[in-house]
C-alpha cells in the first residue's frame, strides 16, 4: 500500500463490458437454478440485500485525529459455519476507539436459512474483549467438527475456539499463539501433513502507538516506508490445543516482510503446501515448502516478487487458483493506484508471467486501489472470474491523480475461457457498482441457490451483502469435505471434476482475499453439463477417492472415511 488518494465520490470505470458483457445484460433473472438453459453467462447482476437480510454492521477505525497507521487498513470479513448446520454464517472484524476500555463490537451473524440473518454477537464469546481487530482466518484446528477463528489484531492476534454450542472461548494464551506484532493477513494450512492444521501469520510492520509519530505538517499518516519490516510467524499445531512457534526452524525468521495478503498453493505440484505472501513495498515472497519442515523464498526466480519493471508493488489482497484450466495454480494480487492487478499465470517450468499489463485486467484496474481480490465462478460456466474490492486510503498526503477518488467501485472481470477477461463491472448492476472505501470481501452461497454471493466491508462504513442474480442459470456442483486422516475441514485437499466440457480443479484453502476468508466448501460451475462424469479427491494424508456419475445442481459431502453423500437437507 502507498499513500495517498484525494477526493470523493464515484470513480469512472475504465474499459467496457464488450460483447460478453452484453450477454450478461440480456435475458430474465432466475433464482431456481434447476435447469441450465445454455453455457453462456445469461444475466448476472448483484442485488444489495443487506437490509432485508438483517445485517447491520458498520466498521470503526477509531480515527480521532492522531493519524495512527492501522486506521487505514479497515476490517476484514470471514465466512464460517458457526453452528455446523451446513449454511454459511458471517463474522465482521472491527477496530475500536483507541482510548476506549470497552468491548470491541465485531459483527457475528447466524444464517437463518431463509435469506435472513440473526445478530448473535452478544454472548458469543467474541464479545467482552478490548482489541483492535483487522482480519480473520477460519479452520477446525482441534478436529472436533466446529469452525474456529484466528483474528489478526494490532497486538498479536486472538485464537477463538468454537465450543460447539454457537459460542467461542478465547484460547490464545492456552494455545501459545500471539507474539504482540501488528498482523493483517493469516492462513491455516497443514504444512507438515500430520492431520492438524497449522497457523501462518503474515505480520505487517514494526508498529506500536508509542512509536507512531505521524508524518508531514500538519501531521498525517505515514506510508509503509516509515516502518521496519518484520518476519512472519509459523505456529505448528502440536495437538491437544497447543501450538509451538517454529518460525526459525522453518527458515521464515528473516525480517524482510511487510505482509498483507496470504495465499496457500502447491505451486510446484509436489504435494506440499507453499505460501505466497504479498508484502507492501518490499518484494513479495513465494515460500516453497520442502516437505521436511522448511521454507525457502522462490519469489524472485519464479517471477512474482516484483513488477515487470522490477519494482515492489503494494501487494495487498492475494489469491491462488487455476483460472486458465492449465492444471497449475495462478496468482492474483491487488495493488495500488497506477500499478494494476497482478495476474500471474503459471507456466510449465515453474515460472509465472504477469498477464495483466497488456490486457483488460490491467486496463480496468489501473485507476484502482485494490484490497480484497479473489477468483470465483460468478456465472458457473466453469471458468473462474475475478473480483476486486477497491478504495482509497486517506487524502492527507495530497493528490496523486486528479481522477482518483477515495470511494471506488469494485471490479468484476469475466473469464472468457481463452485466458482473456471482459470488464463486466457496469453490467453487474447499480448495487454492485456503488463506490466505497472497500477493504475486505468474501464469497459464499448464502441463500443456498447454487451460485456465489458477495459480502463486502468498507473503512469506517457499512458492510454489504450482495446476492447473485442469475448465476445459477448454468449447472453447478457444490462439494464439502470432511477429513478423517486429514484435518477435519479438508484444508489442502484438491478436488478434480471431469464433465463433458473438460477437467477443472480447486483446492480447499484458508486465507486469500484481504484480511478475509471465503467459505471452505467448493463450488464448481458446469455450464451446460448436466452431470459430473468423475470426481477425484486427493487428501493431504495422501489418500485418494474417486466417484462417478454425479448429477449436477446438488450439494455433496465427501468424507475421507465414509465416502460421498448428499448434504443433509438436499
Amino acid at each position: 500500500m502507498a499513500l495517498i488518494l484525494h477526493g470523493s465520490g464515484a470513480a469512472g470505470q475504465s474499459g467496457t463490458a464488450g460483447s460478453s458483457g452484453a450477454a450478461w445484460r440480456s435475458g430474465a433473472s432466475s433464482r431456481s437454478g434447476a435447469t441450465a438453459q445454455s453455457g453462456t453467462a445469461g444475466t448476472v447482476t448483484f442485488t444489495d440485500v443487506t437490509q432485508q437480510a438483517g445485517i447491520d454492521f458498520t466498521h470503526d477505525n477509531g480515527a480521532a485525529g492522531d493519524h495512527w497507521y492501522p486506521e487505514l487498513f479497515g476490517g476484514g470479513v470471514a465466512v464460517l459455519d458457526l453452528d455446523t448446520d451446513g449454511w454459511p454464517d458471517v463474522l465482521f472484524v472491527n477496530g475500536r476507539q483507541w482510548r476506549s476500555r470497552g468491548e470491541t463490537r465485531h459483527g457475528l451473524f447466524r444464517n437463518n436459512r431463509d435469506g435472513t440473518f440473526t445478530d448473535v454477537f452478544a454472548g458469543s464469546g467474541l464479545d467482552g474483549a478490548d482489541v483492535y481487530g483487522l482480519g480473520a482466518a477460519v479452520a477446525d484446528y482441534d478436529n472436533d467438527g466446529h469452525d474456529d477463528v484466528f483474528m489478526t489484531t494490532v497486538d498479536g492476534g486472538r485464537l477463538y475456539r468454537n465450543a460447539g454450542d454457537g459460542t467461542f472461548r478465547d484460547a490464545t494464551g492456552a494455545a501459545g499463539v500471539g507474539d504482540g506484532r501488528f498482523a493483517v493477513g493469516a492462513a491455516w494450512l497443514d504444512y507438515d501433513r500430520d492431520g492438524l492444521v497449522d497457523l501462518f501469520v503474515g505480520n505487517y510492520v514494526d508498529w506500536s502507538p508509542e512509536t507512531d509519530t505521524g508524518c508531514g505538517t500538519p501531521r498525517g499518516y505515514c506510508g509503509p516506508d516509515a516502518y521496519r519490516p518484520v518476519a512472519p510467524t509459523l505456529y505448528r499445531n502440536a495437538g491437544a490445543g497447543r501450538f509451538e512457534n517454529v518460525t526459525a526452524a522453518a527458515g521464515l525468521d528473516d525480517p524482510t516482510d511487510k505482509a498483507m495478503g496470504v495465499a496457500v498453493l502447491d505451486y510446484d505440484a509436489d504435494g506440499w503446501p507453499d505460501l505466497f505472501v504479498g508484502s507492501d513495498r518490499v518484494p513479495a515472497k513465494l515460500y516453497r515448502n520442502d516437505g521436511a519442515g522448511r521454507f525457502a523464498d522462490h519469489g524472485l526466480r519464479a517471477g512474482v516478487a516484483l513488477s515487470e519493471r522490477g519494482r515492489a508493488r503494494a501487494n495487498m489482497g492475494v489469491d491462488a487458483a487455476d483460472y486458465d484450466r492449465s492444471g497449475r495454480p495462478d496468482l492474483l494480487v491487488g495493488n495500488f493506484l497506477h500499478e494494476m492487478l497482478g495476474l500471474y499465470r503459471a507456466t510449465e517450468d515453474g515460472f509465472f508471467i504477469d498477464a495483466a499489463p497488456r490486457t483488460t485486467v490491467g486496463r480496468a484496474s489501473y485507476q484502482s486501489v485494490t484490497w480484497a481480490v479473489f477468483f470465483l465462478d460468478v456465472d458457473l460456466d466453469g471458468h473462474l472470474d475475478i473480483f476486486a474490492a477497491n478504495g482509497g486510503t486517506d487524502e492527507s498526503q495530497g493528490m496523486l491523480d486528479s481522477r482518483a477518488r477515495l470511494a471506488q467501485p469494485p471490479l468484476l472481470l469475466r473469464n472468457r475461457g481463452d485466458r482473456r477477461f471482459d470488464d463486466v463491472s457496469r453490467a453487474a448492476g447499480d448495487a454492485f457498482g456503488r463506490p466505497a472505501m472497500g477493504r475486505g470481501a468474501a464469497y459464499a452461497d448464502f441463500d443456498g441457490d447454487g451460485d456465489l454471493d458477495l459480502v463486502l466491508t468498507a473503512l469506517n462504513g457499512p458492510a454489504r451483502l450482495l446476492r447473485n442474480e442469475g448465476g445459477n442459470r448454468n449447472h453447478w456442483l457444490r462439494v464439502r469435505l470432511a477429513g478423517a486422516g486429514s484435518n477435519r475441514r479438508g484444508i489442502g485437499a484438491v478436488v478434480r471434476v471431469t464433465s463433458a466440457s473438460g477437467v477443472q480443479w480447486q483446492a480447499v484453502r484458508s486465507g486469500s482475499s484481504y484480511a478475509s476468508q471465503s467459505e471452505l466448501p467448493l463450488t464448481f460451475g458446469l455450464g451446460r453439463d448436466a452431470a459430473v462424469e468423475s470426481l477425484e479427491v486427493t487428501w493431504p494424508s495422501g489418500a485418494t477417492q474417486r466417484f462417478a456419475d454425479i448429477a449436477a445442481n446438488q450439494r455433496v459431502v465427501i468424507d475421507e472415511a465414509a465416502g460421498l453423500s448428499q448434504e443433509p437437507g438436499e
